[in-house]
């Protein structure tokens, strides 16, 4: 009999045991969701520091690797080379003596109008990812347009930092381009970031979120810091989110360019990054179509 009463304690203990466990699980959970909740509620203005500094200004790596330089050059200076017609191949206007004296400030170096932005490259850019890439094409006897396989070769000499596998890269386009006649073609408004967080949030191997930006040139600097801002608190809802602010647009290429999941904006940079990933089939690249 005193067994009985026994084991009949002992099992109270244990089904106790297992409702205080349960318990302190119960109020664990409970106390993880009001976390959550305390996250989601971060409404916090942080004020970033966008401009990437007068030593990367007027650095054009889009239009450098595309060939649109190597065109200007060949067409504006009179060089004729028959090895670089293809340049011109992709532009969605002609390229004739008349452009080139009406838009020397596109073609040619930004401090000395007397002489080509190409040309000029290894002198205004010194180890950049553009001055490299022109060198590797064999300008100006030769020129290979978006060579993926060049920028392969670049970028294996590179130490720099590289997104985790489980982390969408964004890349926010801000500056000059969120107001006026660019807005449109190259920053995208917040009803499009509210779609494109529908559409990741059904991919469940993203797990973070890192917003690349920064300012090429020091103008709308306090709307740009709102745009940022209101991004970030519409993706910290869901997701740990780091804005990555390098200063370097090399590096941002990079680190682009090498994340499993990625974003894009508008404009050539952009398009780099889109087009390099597309090539390995296991990157998933979120476009505005």
């Amino acid at each position: 009999m005193n067994d009985v009463i026994g084991r009949e304690k002992e099992g109270g203990k244990r089904r106790s045991h297992k409702r205080r466990s349960s318990k302190r699980k119960t109020i664990k959970r409970r106390k993880v969701r009001s976390m959550k909740r305390e996250r989601t509620k971060s409404t916090t203005y942080i004020e970033y520091d966008l401009f990437n500094g007068l030593k990367w200004d007027n650095y054009r790596l889009g239009d450098v690797i595309y060939g649109h330089f190597a065109c200007w050059d060949n067409v504006c200076l009179g060089k004729n080379n028959p090895n670089l017609y293809h340049t011109c191949d992709d532009m969605d206007f002609e390229v004739n003596k008349e452009w080139c004296e009406g838009y020397k400030d596109v073609w040619t170096d930004p401090k000395n109008s007397n002489a080509s932005y190409i040309q000029s490259l290894h002198k205004n850019f010194p180890g950049s990812i553009a001055s490299k890439y022109v060198k590797a094409v064999g300008y100006p006897k030769t020129y290979k347009m978006g060579d993926h396989a060049t920028i392969k070769k670049i970028f294996r000499n590179f130490k720099y930092k590289k997104p985790s596998t489980s982390t969408l890269v964004i890349h926010l386009r801000l500056g000059d381009t969120i107001t006026g006649d660019y807005g449109k073609e190259y920053s995208y408004n917040l009803k499009y970031y509210e779609n494109l967080l529908k559409k990741v949030r059904r991919n469940k191997e993203i797990k973070k979120v890192d917003i690349v930006t920064g300012l090429h040139i020091n103008v709308y600097v306090k709307e740009s810091n709102k745009r940022l801002n209101e991004i970030v608190h519409m993706f910290e809802k869901y997701y740990p989110v780091e804005v990555i602010l390098t200063k370097d647009p090399d590096k941002d290429f990079y680190y682009m360019s090498n994340s499993k999941f990625f974003a894009n904006s508008g404009g050539g940079f952009s398009l780099l990054v889109t087009e390099f990933l597309k090539h390995d089939k296991k990157n998933k690249v979120y476009e505005n179509k």
